[in-house]
């Protein structure tokens, strides 16, 4: 998907996309338009909608698709509005969070009203501090109608988030652990897969979340982890792990400064789903910490996830903690956008160690729309692989396939 333009033509991002769009747009009382054109795969980009309208007909969310180039698939999107609009303006800022699959110029339209449209690149992955100027030549061309000059005037420099609007998931419901399918292994050969999601019980604009705010961050989880025997005669399931959950996240950074961390804790209970002796389950109660560096400018970051419980409930096997202790720490290191390697590390009581490595990398031409897809290797070794060989120590077991979220 990518489609760079020439580096000398960005700053005109702007220029052209008010020029060519700015009348069909005015006309049906709607104008899309952003200061920074430059926008980074898999994060957070603002744009400010301009209208003619009451600032009491805004709503809180509005329906719009990126429209890929070369007859390229439209992906749906979600744009959430920040803080009160500007009545004096007749604008107001959304946010959404652009797909890490595409790259290079797209443009954004609003679903309702096609004639408000916006170019916007993501062919760098960089972060842009500031637009470029507008040579005076281009500047020209820039249509100098009354919308245009009272909505450009508030956009420079970008305001920072006013303080009642934290940043909110776009959607209820949303993705929450890795999603996989890998093959491989050894003794027997096995296909390993994972699906996870999380559902926001209390949108954020709801009876209940504008009454109590608060409650806005309480979800449910949940996470299917399965080992497919790929050898033997009957292909059967080897063992299949189910991990629903209730928990509070409470983000206390902005993900869009060089740093982010968010917080989380609640209840989890985890089940093979089998009955009598080859029943596995536990339940537990959990604390959990993301916390992700930027390294550098083009995207690189740092993740740390350390996770750590105690648990309620272990009767179909009380001796699980000498195997999975107690906590785990998740590491990874890369760019959304680009090759990442990621470890999971789980030690015993006893010092009986789990660990798991992930090397993927982004299929740029992905054949999910919306939807990333990434090629990728995995490697277990150690006790843990599944609920109910908990006890058992694992040679090395290498495994390839794709992935969806990572």
């Amino acid at each position: 998907m990518k489609n760079r333009p020439h580096l000398a033509l960005r700053p005109l991002l702007i220029a052209g996309v008010l020029s060519l769009s700015a009348p069909a747009a005015l006309a049906a009382d709607w104008l899309l338009a952003s200061s920074r054109p430059q926008v980074v795969p898999g994060e957070r980009f603002e744009v400010v909608v301009i209208g003619e309208g009451r600032s009491a007909d805004w709503p809180e969310r509005l329906a719009a698709s990126l429209e890929l180039p070369a007859g390229g698939p439209r992906i749906a999107l979600e744009l959430v509005a920040i803080g009160r609009p500007d009545a004096a303006a007749n604008q107001r800022r959304y946010f959404a969070r652009w797909p890490m699959e595409v790259t290079g110029v797209a443009t954004l339209a609003l679903a309702d009203r096609p004639s408000a449209r916006l170019l916007l690149d993501a062919g760098t992955a960089t972060r842009v501090a500031a637009p470029a100027p507008v040579p005076a030549a281009s500047a020209s061309a820039v249509p100098q109608t009354a919308a245009a000059q009272v909505a450009l005037a508030p956009m420079a420099p970008v305001a920072e988030l006013p303080p009642e609007a934290a940043p909110v998931e776009p959607s209820a419901l949303g993705f929450h652990e890795p999603m996989y399918f890998l093959v491989g292994g050894k003794d027997p050969v096995s296909a390993r897969f994972q699906f996870s999601f999380r559902y926001r019980i209390f949108d954020d604009q709801g009876v209940v979340a504008e009454t109590l705010p608060v409650a806005s961050g309480l979800y449910f989880g949940f996470t299917q982890t399965s080992l497919w025997d790929l050898q033997s005669e009957s292909k059967p399931f080897r063992d299949s792990s189910f991990r629903p959950s209730l928990f509070y996240r409470w983000a206390v950074d902005d993900p869009q400064r060089r740093g982010s961390l968010a917080l989380s804790g609640g209840y989890e209970h985890e089940s093979n789903g089998k009955e009598d002796m080859p029943s596995r389950s536990i339940d537990t109660l959990f604390v959990r910490a993301e916390a992700r560096l930027r390294l550098d400018d083009a995207g690189t970051f740092l993740g740390i996830a350390p996770k750590a419980w105690t648990y309620l409930d272990r009767e179909d096997n009380p001796d699980i903690a000498r195997y999975r202790g107690h906590a785990e720490l998740g590491l990874r290191i890369g760019r959304d956008d680009a090759l990442m390697f990621s470890t999971l590390i789980r030690r015993g009581s006893d010092g009986k160690l789990g660990t798991q490595y992930d090397l993927s990398y982004p299929l740029r031409r992905s054949v999910f729309s919306g939807v990333g897809a990434f090629v990728h290797l995995q490697a277990f070794k150690g006790y843990g692989e599944t609920l109910l060989e908990y006890d058992q120590n694992k040679e090395a077991q290498y495994r390839i396939g794709v992935s969806l979220v990572r």
